[in-house]
């Protein structure tokens, strides 16, 4: 593509080899740069007639370095192309290590915890949008009738606004939205919570603070260690200061998290062409029926008894539907 050509000569990276990169879910594209003298970059294409929008990206990028956390810097940027050429991370992602290494697990996480701890010691940046009760039952209404009928979709938002409005909205957050163990890279050559790596926060808003925990813990793509679990959310509720109950509040929070993602990985699927991620619906249903069990989400559960089970048969016909 000559425009990318371009930009990366303007760069003065016009040289570099150029690595295509596995994507994400969404319609960005990323390739690793290798250059002789300069390193290693990574080139972010997300291009706006796709819909993306990178000055999201490069506001919270900026933000979160002021706060301390380890988030790409920069290198060159054009927002009509979309494309950003930022520093590279590497591959040690936290999915990876922590999989590979079980005797580090606790000590990554908690790591990923401490990041969002000193994310949440300092205020928000200005002009972002809010992830609060409202907003976190609307997004449902677009992504859960992916996975079942409109009817049983409205049922659920309603119960879900329920219980996410009996939580303490009084001092919101920014939460980046996408916070598990894909998007976070371990930097062994950093210390403190610099050692974490950040990536994928262009969708951060104002929300609950339990949100990205409940999103990093009960991932969607892999699990931790029972005893791990254990010890992260005693350690969470121990310095919890919200005034809602703190084993309620995640998982009312979890619960909204992975309704939203089985319309997700639905939609993926079935209008996006990427079937593999029903591969992962499976795991997300586990996880909302374990957030499912809290005695007061006893309502939610009972409407949610309605949702089809991921049998493989059913997969499959969303396979056949794609």
């Amino acid at each position: 593509m000559a425009e990318i050509e371009a930009f990366l000569d303007k760069a003065n990276w016009s040289k570099a080899q150029r690595a295509t990169l596995a994507g994400d879910a969404g319609n960005r594209r990323y390739e690793r740069l290798t250059d002789p003298i300069q390193g290693n970059a990574i080139l972010m294409d997300a291009q706006p007639k796709l819909g993306e929008d990178i000055q999201s990206f490069l506001k919270i990028a900026q933000h979160l370095s002021e706060c301390g956390i380890s988030a790409p810097k920069i290198f060159s940027q054009d927002i009509s192309l979309g494309l950003i050429l930022m520093q590279d991370f590497g591959d040690e992602l936290l999915y990876k290590i922590a999989s590979d290494t079980p005797n580090l697990e606790l000590q990554l996480y908690r790591l990923a915890i401490n990041v969002l701890s000193q994310l949440h010691q300092s205020p928000p940046p200005k002009e972002v949008g809010n992830y609060l009760a409202p907003e976190m039952s609307g997004v449902l209404a677009a992504t859960l009738p992916w996975y079942c009928n409109k009817a049983l979709s409205q049922d659920i938002e309603i119960e879900v606004e329920i219980s996410l409005k009996s939580l303490d909205w009084s001092s919101p957050v920014l939460v980046l939205r996408d916070y598990h163990a894909q998007n976070l890279i371990y930097r062994r050559d950093q210390t403190g919570i610099a050692q974490m790596g950040v990536l994928d926060f262009q969708d951060a808003q104002l929300g609950h603070s339990l949100y990205d925990a409940a999103s990093l813990i009960h991932d969607a793509r892999r699990s931790l260690d029972p005893t791990v679990v254990n010890t992260l959310l005693k350690e969470l509720a121990k310095n919890y200061s919200g005034r809602d109950d703190f084993k309620y509040a995640f998982a009312a929070l979890s619960v909204q998290r992975n309704l939203r993602i089985l319309g997700v990985f639905s939609r993926l699927c079935l209008r996006d062409g990427k079937p593999s991620y029903l591969n992962l619906i499976p795991h997300v249903w586990k996880n909302l029926w374990k957030d499912l069990s809290h005695p007061l989400l006893s309502d939610l559960s009972n409407v949610c008894k309605n949702l089809p089970s991921p049998s493989p048969e059913f997969l499959e016909g969303l396979r056949q539907n794609a």
